[in-house]
């Protein structure tokens, strides 16, 4: 009897170290560290941008273009930037408000929504009005085209 124990010890034993040899084997497989487990010590850590799902080229493209207006807002994580109110020089009557919300991870067309506000003042009052629709899509084509330049994955491979 002493015997068939001894013998399902080294069983017992021989399946531990199968799982652990196992464990480590495929902890160090390529496919594996391509995925992100920073809390077990292994494979890479995704940037904010990859962390959610916001094209950094699309982002840091739409960012240049808008911070030259004054009190630009940005939130990475919910994937936009907006500037204040835009009162135009020529007339101080009309003022506009850009946001730009970046919606995935590629340089793509559907992955940029630009919303633009437009107010005119009458008598001393802001009154919305409408906005061309060729100025959200000029300025998404601009956008789009400067990102482009900094990913060079995409350039030129838009359509």
């Amino acid at each position: 009897r002493n015997y068939w124990i001894c013998i399902s010890k080294r069983l017992l034993m021989k399946k531990y170290l199968l799982i652990i040899l196992t464990s480590i084997i495929l902890a160090n497989c390529s496919a594996i560290k391509k995925i992100s487990f920073p809390s077990f010590g292994f494979g890479d850590k995704k940037n904010n941008f990859e962390k959610y799902g916001i094209s950094e080229f699309l982002w840091n493209s739409s960012y240049d273009t808008l911070s030259k207006y004054p009190n630009t807002n940005s939130d990475l994580k919910e994937g936009f930037i907006s500037t204040d109110w835009i009162i135009l020089k020529k007339n101080s009557n009309t003022r506009f408000r850009i946001t730009v919300y970046i919606l995935g991870p590629d340089v793509l067309e559907e992955n940029i929504e630009i919303i633009t506000d437009k107010e005119v003042r009458i008598n001393g009052n802001w009154t919305k009005t409408m906005v061309s629709s060729s100025f959200n899509e000029n300025l998404k084509q601009l956008i789009i085209a400067r990102a482009e330049k900094l990913d060079p994955q995409t350039y030129g491979n838009r359509y």
